[in-house]
């Protein structure tokens, strides 16, 4: 499945006093398998972005295809748009209302029409993603467990419905270290054994470094870096200009370098910082 942007430009409250331009000739394409992450400080226009790739809003100008069928066609069935482009809202846990967790992540496969062999398939294969045991919670309120449990049963309901992209807006806001880990543990899981592309927006550096092949920065409703992690963060001044840092083991790293420790600054997690400076240790203890 492909989706790409093509001149997208939105504007909000267009033709009034409150006329406020969101988003600025998109071009982005989405391929196969991939995790993007978009970063972007708020009201860059990266919420706005996200909603058009499943249609919950449609573009002033240009034009959103998915596989090449433009989503504004009056032949598109958005539901079915909406099934292949799963979208979990930050605080997704608000979306909950069902009586039972089951119930809950059953909704959307429900209405896809599937019976329910293969529903009952997919709320268990969704919950083991999300790493809820099918027993304990399947008959539990989703109101009786903790945000972070809460969160993933959202997720999980999204993911029932076997999305071919599934977007992620701040997943990990307002969770606990747990529940932090928990999501992001599934999130990598989803897209290695899911066989989906995966878009994460996120304020957290570490989280887009460790987890995304490409990174989209935002700024001012434009789209002003896409890169691989690697690139984007080794422009510090760049991403300090519009407002955003680099992981903070990056900035280590380059502190190291300054005092002469021959290390490679395009780390981007704590492991692997450790890694290179064991190594570096190790060659000064054979030099000396």
């Amino acid at each position: 499945m492909s989706v790409q942007l093509v001149n997208v430009s939105h504007i909000y409250a267009e033709g009034s006093p409150f006329e406020f331009t969101a988003l600025k000739d998109i071009h982005l394409s989405i391929g196969k398998n991939e995790f993007i992450g978009i970063i972007g400080h708020t009201g860059s226009g990266k919420s706005t972005l996200i909603q058009h790739l499943n249609g919950l809003l449609l573009p002033t100008s240009g034009t959103v295809l998915i596989d090449g069928v433009d989503i504004a066609d009056k032949d598109v069935r958005m539901v079915h748009i909406r099934q292949r482009v799963g979208l979990v809202f930050q605080y997704a846990e608000h979306q909950l209302f069902e009586e039972t967790i089951y119930k809950d992540i059953a909704y959307g496969p429900k209405n896809m029409g599937l019976d329910e062999e293969e529903i009952d398939a997919r709320v268990r294969y969704a919950m083991a993603l999300t790493e809820l045991d099918f027993e304990k919670y399947k008959d539990r309120s989703p109101f009786d467990i903790s945000g972070g449990q809460m969160r993933r049963v959202a997720i999980a309901g999204v993911l029932a419905m076997k999305p071919e992209v599934l977007v992620l807006d701040e997943p990990t806001s307002g969770l606990d270290p747990m529940g932090r880990s928990a999501i992001l543990r599934g999130i990598k899981q989803m897209h290695r054994d899911g066989e989906m592309s995966v878009v994460l927006v996120s304020h957290n550096m570490e989280d887009v470094a460790a987890m995304a092949d490409r990174i989209i920065v935002m700024c001012n409703a434009q789209k002003v870096m896409d890169d691989v992690p690697q690139r984007i963060f080794a422009q510090t001044e760049r991403l300090h200009e519009i407002g955003l840092r680099a992981p903070e083991i990056t900035y280590l790293m380059q502190a190291l370098k300054e005092k002469g420790f021959d290390v490679d600054t395009d780390i981007f997690s704590v492991e692997k910082a450790v890694e290179e400076v064991e190594k570096v240790l190790q060659r000064r203890g054979r030099d000396v």
